[in-house]
């Protein structure tokens, strides 16, 4: 460990996800005795166990293309379904450092990244992985990552790391996003630009594929967990003590979470439809007409972020595996939310 952050959080639970969900919400120099032995124990193979209960364990990262959905979390675990996320199996992958984030395009080719700026690849829809980077001596962690293109790929994590391949991910190199190095926990896409969210309320924008960042208007100075494009010119941004914000800069509309619980991912259900997820069981339904109402779940864990099946309906992963979830009914009115800074 070779830098120290004091976090100041005021529920416990929050703590606890500092301290255990690397991904989206973890500093990267917060390693398990399990990864350390990995590096510091040559005789220890970095490579993922197969867990006896791998469907409860740690899961942070999800992604789902067709019947296929993978999924993502500590020590090296992926899980695997093919019939839309009613089964899993376990893959054994390269390695056993927490894998915070996961993506699979529609020609089969997936990636996966985490601690030690760890990247896999698989071409085969995630029935195998190999380590195509990895790099623990810079005691940086990856986040989020996106395919652009057919060759392009960007991955962003600790203290501003931004990693980008031009091949399909044979060779990178590492960049920062800006000299302040805030941490960067969501990077996401569309047709038109890349946004990343990250630490201090930092969002910062690219349109050429992640060339060349510009840093935008933020509602917010404390830490956004992830950013979902919600339109070319609006987004929607979470994070801590239940920030939800809705719009662009210069017009930022605040949404009445209804507690300070922190946020920290969530999928799109629908052309205008969204669900939010985050601590304390909380989950956040937007509906097509812009009205906001919660449909947590009753059972109180830390959900860290949610997919939509390819039947319509919704899974919720975090700290204890996944459930599967009927699509939100609104009962529960947050209103459209309220005027923001």
């Amino acid at each position: 460990m070779n830098r120290a952050v004091v976090v100041i959080l005021t529920d416990w639970r929050t703590l606890v996800l500092s301290l255990a969900l690397v991904g989206a919400f973890l500093l990267s120099f917060c390693i398990d005795p399990a990864e350390a032995r990995v590096e510091d124990d040559p005789t220890v193979a970095d490579r993922s166990h197969m867990a006896d209960k791998a469907e409860s364990a740690l899961l942070v990262g999800a992604t789902c293309v067709g019947d296929v959905v993978l999924v993502s979390g500590n020590h090296g675990l992926i899980l695997r379904s093919a019939d839309g996320g009613k089964t899993y199996q376990q893959i054994e992958a390269p390695t056993r450092r927490m894998l915070t984030a996961i993506i699979l395009d529609s020609q089969g080719t997936a990636f996966a990244v985490g601690h030690d700026t760890t990247v896999l690849r698989s071409r085969d829809s995630g029935l195998s992985w190999q380590s195509v980077y990895c790099d623990p001596e810079a005691d940086l962690g990856l986040f989020s990552i996106q395919a652009i293109g057919d060759s392009r790929v960007v991955a962003v994590g600790a203290f501003g790391t931004l990693l980008i391949s031009d091949d399909g991910g044979d060779h990178w190199k590492q960049e920062l996003i800006s000299e302040d190095g805030p941490h960067l926990y969501s990077l996401q896409k569309s047709a038109e630009r890349l946004v990343v969210t990250g630490e201090f309320g930092s969002i910062f924008e690219s349109r050429d594929g992640g060339d060349e960042w510009t840093v935008l208007e933020s509602p917010y100075d404390g830490t956004f967990f992830h950013v979902m494009i919600d339109s070319p010119d609006s987004i929607i941004v979470m994070g801590l003590r239940g920030n939800l914000w809705e719009g662009h800069p210069g017009r930022w509309k605040r949404i009445d979470s209804g507690s300070e619980a922190a946020l920290f991912g969530g999928c799109r259900v629908g052309t205008d439809e969204v669900i939010v997820v985050g601590d304390e069981g909380r989950a956040l339904h937007r509906s097509a007409d812009g009205n906001w109402s919660d449909v947590s779940p009753e059972e109180r864990r830390i959900i860290s972020t949610a997919i939509l099946l390819p039947d319509g309906n919704l899974q919720f992963l975090g700290d204890k595996g996944y459930r599967n979830f009927d699509r939100p009914s609104p009962v529960k009115s947050q209103g459209s939310g309220k005027a923001g800074q």
